[in-house]
């Protein structure tokens, strides 16, 4: 089986990442899992930004948790020093937003960031984010992922049949087969250089699928051909896609 082309932060190469710009892009070329990240503002909405803070991707300065989501709302998250003024009119999403335009048309990976993870287990971004999926009747449509252990038991907890994933950047063979079992996955998503022949082969005596992130280049992907993968995080899912077509 070709892996599945996971749409990182959306159509994320031709429009501003984590934008329903990008989302739409990423659904309009027949994406069928669009990856995204959660943060929560000073009022505890949900909303989809990668980073903690605006600079990178908005005209605003300071952190996504100290400000409304009223005040997030008057700025563009048109990521300007890449794509100039081409997309000022975007704004940070909902995860309200995000999931009501991929409902029925893509699965929504929600990575919970670990920097959102926070003390307070009951009003944290976990317990949030669940509530936005419910609300949505999404809970059959989504999978959360993450590098916090903490976050993932948490949503294990919190919503047991909603599947999870656990990303790890770097870590031992062991060590990310451990967390796997701990969090009750089987699905790991270790960063591109930790994957190895041990990996593929342990995982796959464990039942535990393997996806990697992140893969633009057909090259790449052909070079990774032979560690099975269950899923690949492209910021080109449209080349990826083609590429396993044959068309690249």
């Amino acid at each position: 089986m070709p892996p599945l082309v996971i749409a990182h932060r959306g159509d994320s190469a031709r429009r501003p990442e984590n934008t329903l710009a990008s989302f739409a892009s990423a659904l309009e070329i027949g994406a069928e899992v669009v990856e995204f990240d959660v943060h929560l503002t000073r009022d505890s909405e949900v909303v989809v930004i990668h980073d903690p803070t605006l600079e990178r991707t908005t005209d605003g300065v300071g952190r996504v948790a100290d400000l409304t989501l009223t005040e997030l709302r008057r700025l563009s998250a048109g990521y300007p020093s890449r794509f100039g003024d081409e997309y000022r009119g975007e704004r940070i999403p909902t995860l309200s937003e995000v999931l009501g335009l991929i409902r029925d048309r893509a699965i929504g990976m929600i990575e919970i960031k670990y920097d959102a993870v926070t003390a307070d287990a009951e009003g944290g971004v976990e317990a949030h984010t669940l509530a936005e999926v419910r609300k949505a009747g999404m809970e059959k449509q989504v999978a959360l992922i993450s590098f916090s252990r903490t976050a993932l038991v948490r949503c294990r907890q919190f919503a047991a049949a909603i599947p999870r994933g656990h990303l790890f950047h770097r870590a031992e063979v062991g060590d990310v087969l451990a967390g796997a079992r701990e969090v009750a996955t089987d699905l790991v998503l270790p960063e591109k250089g930790m994957l190895s022949l041990e990996l593929r082969d342990r995982a796959r005596e464990a039942g535990i699928k393997v996806a990697t992130w992140v893969i633009d280049d057909p090259a790449e992907l052909q070079a990774l051909a032979h560690f099975d993968l269950y899923g690949i995080g492209s910021n080109r899912p449209g080349e990826m896609m083609e590429a396993l077509r044959g068309e690249g």
